[in-house]
Order: structure tokens, then sequence, then C-alpha cells
């Protein structure tokens, strides 16, 4: 999953959610401003046929989850918007900034810019993807919680 900062800012704004995946996919992430708590929340539902991919089938082995989760399954993401655009100047011409503008245009979803330079002929987007420190964060909330699962579930 990842998150574009434009649009995690955006949310906020208006309070609503940003959501990944579906209830038929392997997991299904909901983001969004908890204004009660001041907190903004990232709920992560793991399928079941996700867990059996991983081989997640009793009590014990849910501790495993931060390492299957992060960063492969959750991931907080901005573009690194100067290496695309030198990307899209060099190997599409003059055509790269009207399709660098385009994309700018639809920042405020990174699913929208994704599938605006996949139709422009950019493949592999990824390349120009720049994990945001907040993942240290998830990382770290996600190491606590198989700690404290794994003290409560010994007792």
């Amino acid at each position: 999953m990842q998150c574009s900062e434009k649009a995690v800012v955006r949310n906020e704004e208006k309070n609503r959610q940003l959501r990944y995946g579906s209830r038929k996919a392997d997991k299904f992430v909901r983001c969004y401003h908890k204004p009660v708590l001041g907190v903004f929340r990232v709920e992560v539902e793991l399928h079941s046929s996700l867990l059996r991919q991983n081989d997640v089938s009793t009590l014990a082995d849910l501790t495993r989850l931060p390492k299957i989760i992060h960063p492969k399954h959750l991931q907080f993401v901005d573009l690194n918007w100067e290496r695309l655009e030198k990307y899209l100047t060099r190997n599409l011409g003059d055509e790269g900034n009207r399709v660098n503008a385009g994309a700018g245009r639809r920042a405020d979803s990174m699913r929208r810019v994704r599938r605006y330079l996949l139709s422009k002929g950019v493949v592999n987007l990824h390349r120009f993807l720049v994990p945001l420190a907040i993942n240290d964060d998830v990382r770290r909330a996600l190491d606590r919680w198989a700690r404290q699962f794994k003290e409560k579930e010994s007792r």
C-alpha cells in the first residue's frame, strides 16, 4: 500500500478515507483522520489468502506480521518529481513536459498519477517512489505491537 503525502494531507482536510485493496483482495487498508483522538489512523485488514501465502496459521505466527506487512504491503511514499521530470524529458522529449504537467495535476492521488503515467508509457513507477520518514514510526509501532502480542500470548 502506498499513500502519497499530498493525498494524506488532502484526506485530513476533507476528513475522508483513503482506501487500498478490497474486501475480496489479500488486504484492505483504510487511512483516515480521527479528530476525536487527534490522530491519523491506518487500519490494515489482512485476509486469509495473504496469511496462507506467508504460512501464518497459529496465534504465535502473528508476531511475524510486522515483517510481512511492512514495507511490502504498507508503506508511505511520495514521488521524486525531479527524477520523474528528468526521465520524461530524456525519454519523451517535448511531450515529457506535458506528461509531467498532467501527472502534477493528478498529484493528490497516487493511483491517478500511476494510471496516467502508465497510459503515457511510463512503466515501473516504483523507480520514482521515495519512502517517507513516517515509515520509521510505522515500523516501530508494528514491532511494539508484535512484542506486546507475544507477551500477552505467553501469559
